[in-house]
């Protein structure tokens, strides 16, 4: 089972759910996690995203947003209740490692479902009056107090913390409850100059590819299948054992989330 950990919703596709089920199969891929990263980005709201899930419940797999900062902690069992798989961070109100946001990690350990943050330089873009953007707040590094002080709670780090690589991985190796994904630009990204040897040098010891995920990171339809296509050529070029690659692909997101592989 293929899944895509990391996906995106716009605003102003209507049919967007429907197109995206379409295309999976075109992708090689079996189910796909789509949140929202806020409307600041052009991302659509929570309920929408559930009204996706709700209509392909066999391909859609929907995490919700939460706004550090923002959100009480009364929305995470809200957010479960409604039939949320999992969490989303991003663009916090102060750093990921601020002790006010310790009573919503601890709901969502409590939950029992996984939280896929953010990590590295977060794109530009025109934020709304009064909202600030410090992408030093979500290096990875900010949320090592989070890992150590709810180990219950499996945190996945997108974009391998760019550019701060060297602090997602060695978390990865230090924490059992964290791990990476390796998205970037459908075309390539931050990924475009690094070769096998970047990602062997960053991903050394035994059983470190267990803490690697798929996806996309799509924000577009549009961006899907070059995605897809641009990470399966970076992985053929590693040389990976095939069950190495179930567990990128699908089984350790499987786990995670409670689905079966």
């Amino acid at each position: 089972m293929v899944i895509d950990v990391h996906a995106h919703y716009p605003q102003g596709v209507p049919d967007f759910p429907d197109r995206l089920v379409e295309l999976l199969p075109q992708a090689g891929i079996d189910k796909i996690v789509l949140f929202s990263a806020g409307a600041a980005l052009g991302h659509v709201s929570n309920p929408t995203i559930m009204a996706a899930a709700r209509k392909y419940p066999e391909r859609i797999i929907p995490f919700a947003l939460v706004e550090l900062g923002s959100d009480g902690v009364d929305c995470i069992a809200r957010h479960v209740g409604e039939g949320f798989r999992g969490f989303k961070i991003t663009n916090p109100r102060s750093s990921y490692d601020d002790e006010a946001h310790f009573p919503i990690y601890e709901a969502m350990e409590r939950m029992g479902f996984p939280l896929l943050a953010h990590t590295g330089i977060l794109m530009r873009f025109p934020p709304p009056p009064g909202m600030r953007v410090n992408s030093n707040w979500m290096r990875p590094i900010c949320l090592d107090p989070v890992l150590r002080s709810f180990p219950g709670l499996n945190i996945i780090g997108a974009h391998l913390g760019v550019p701060w690589h060297d602090e997602a991985s060695m978390m990865a190796r230090v924490h059992p409850n964290f791990y990476v994904d390796l998205t970037g630009a459908n075309w390539g990204g931050w990924r475009i100059n690094k070769g096998p040897e970047f990602f062997h040098r960053h991903f050394f010891w035994e059983g470190a590819w267990k803490k690697v995920l798929f996806g996309t990171d799509i924000l577009s339809l549009e961006e899907l299948l070059p995605a897809k296509q641009y990470h399966d050529q970076m992985m053929a070029g590693l040389g990976l054992p095939e069950a190495t690659l179930k567990e990128i692909y699908g089984a350790t997101a499987a786990r995670l989330i409670g689905i079966g592989s």
